[in-house]
């Protein structure tokens, strides 16, 4: 268990600092050294390259996590993995073949300098299929930093040097969307080097261990696991896509900026996530009913607390936020979009680990239902919403799919469990939160957006979590306080 906590730690630390350094890239380097279509291109290029990868894997990232144990001294089972990414590729460019026509009038009018670099896009795509499964061979070998490391510092570091190259004229535009594109397929190659040489793992093409109907297990699991993962990923990136397809690459650079703003809050949720996993499973194994709904009551609230901190801090420093963004003056068009964003990762919080207790359950195909729905609500409304709001109408697609979303699981939980994450101590949050807002209305807004946002950024956290904290909303969240004022010395132990 050791070196599970200690790889954990290490890839959380990797992780944030990716975030950070993703921050940077989108908030500052692209609004001072790239236009709002160039923008919109790095953008569509790698939302298109993870929703194609996810479909081109066929599942095999699932399998090789769910069938490592059985297969994992088996030196042909990488093999198997590397011919099923090169199969999936190929079933994949047959598939875009097919519908070459309909792909190519739907970006030709409003994004028809996609379509002059889908090849880019295609090679970004065979580099994040073999990345992925190789991935889940490095999770099962208990290696995950090594993957966090190439993916969210990697990538993100390389796409620095790229822009920042173009931005002093030391390369081409063309050049640093080559260097990006490399920079994937480096990531690919190293992990198949440590994968493929590591002393746990060979590589053979000897598939002998997958007969006797192993082969239809495998192909039967990955083939499930692919409706959840690709509608995971048409939720995630089928925003940007549509909103390249009817409102043009400009119109997606500034819708990028501001979703990058709005999702700041979702952050304490991933953290969240890995630990509740772990426990649910372990409930359900001794059928501890009583320790799931403490759980679930336990992340809802303490999830709502500080979704609604950071969204609260987020939206009353906005325009601060935007001045501090280079040629703020064409990014704030989408100042609205970060509200919906904000407002739908807010929703998934305030439902707690709705999704995680469903898919640790007896009931886990439900999940993939409820995912397949939603990406199939989110598609829809995004159809309709943006030709008549913009961005805001795929912000809005966003929210109302996501909340949509929790309340199916909400009512499946509660029906099949009688589990529900609310109490009254969330009622008296809602109070807090609506009085913490209308008190800071009436503060006044100072010149100096610097000064103005520290103000706000002490008012808002004051009026929030004095109350929280006084009135014991949540014991964890008091906990926490307490540990926290322990450290400064300001209490006693």
């Amino acid at each position: 268990m050791g070196i599970v906590i200690n790889q954990s730690i290490k890839s959380s630390v990797v992780a944030y600092v990716g975030v950070l350094i993703g921050f940077i890239n989108v908030l500052w380097l692209y609004t001072y050294f790239l236009s709002t279509e160039q923008i919109g291109l790095f953008r569509l290029i790698q939302s298109s390259s993870f929703l194609l990868a996810t479909f081109g894997q066929v599942g095999l990232g699932s399998s090789v996590v769910k069938f490592f144990p059985s297969f994992k001294e088996e030196k042909g089972f990488l093999g198997a993995a590397l011919i099923g990414t090169i199969i999936g590729f190929i079933l994949l460019l047959i598939t875009i073949t097919v519908f070459k026509s309909a792909l190519v009038n739907y970006f030709s009018n409003e994004s028809a300098l996609f379509i002059q670099y889908f090849s880019l896009t295609l090679t970004i795509t065979l580099s994040l299929i073999l990345f992925q499964v190789l991935e889940a061979f490095s999770r099962s070998l208990l290696n995950i930093v090594l993957p966090t490391l190439l993916r969210d510092i990697g990538i993100r570091l390389s796409t620095t040097v790229a822009v920042v190259c173009f931005g002093f004229d030391i390369i081409s535009f063309d050049t640093a969307l080559i260097l990006v594109v490399c920079a994937y397929g480096l990531n690919a190659l190293a992990l198949l080097f440590y994968v493929g040489y590591s002393r746990k793992l060979g590589i053979s093409f000897n598939f002998k261990f997958l007969k006797n109907g192993k082969f239809k297990e495998v192909l039967r699991y990955g083939l499930y696991s692919l409706l959840g993962a690709g509608g995971t990923q048409i939720i995630l990136q089928i925003d940007s896509v549509m909103v390249s397809g009817m409102e043009g690459l400009d119109a997606t650079g500034i819708y990028t900026i501001a979703f990058f703003i709005g999702i700041v809050i979702e952050m304490p949720k991933r953290a969240i996530t890995q630990v509740s996993s772990v426990l649910i499973s372990e409930s359900f194994v001794k059928n501890d009913l009583a320790a799931i709904k403490k759980l679930y009551q336990q992340t809802s609230i303490n999830q709502m607390i500080i979704g609604t901190l950071l969204l609260l801090g987020i939206w009353s420093n906005i325009e601060n936020i935007y001045a501090f963004i280079p040629n703020r003056e064409v990014y704030i068009n989408g100042i609205n979009v970060v509200l919906f964003i904000a407002l739908g990762k807010l929703s998934d919080m305030i439902f707690g680990v709705n999704g995680e207790i469903i898919v640790m359950s007896r009931f886990f195909r439900f999940n993939v239902l409820a995912i397949a729905i939603l990406a199939g609500t989110t598609i829809i409304l995004n159809y309709y919403l943006i030709p008549v709001y913009g961005l805001e109408g795929a912000a809005i697609a966003s929210f109302i799919a996501m909340l949509s979303f929790n309340v199916m699981k909400f009512i499946f939980l509660l029906v099949k469990f009688q589990l529900q994450p609310f109490t009254n101590k969330t009622l008296l949050f809602i109070c807090i939160a609506l009085v913490t807002i209308l008190a800071e209305s009436f503060v006044p807004r100072l010149d100096k957006a610097l000064l103005d946002f520290a103000m706000r950024s002490v008012v808002i956290t004051i009026l929030l979590i004095i109350p929280t904290y006084g009135l014991k909303v949540s014991p964890e969240f008091n906990q926490l306080i307490n540990n926290a004022l322990r450290i400064l010395k300001l209490k006693r132990v």
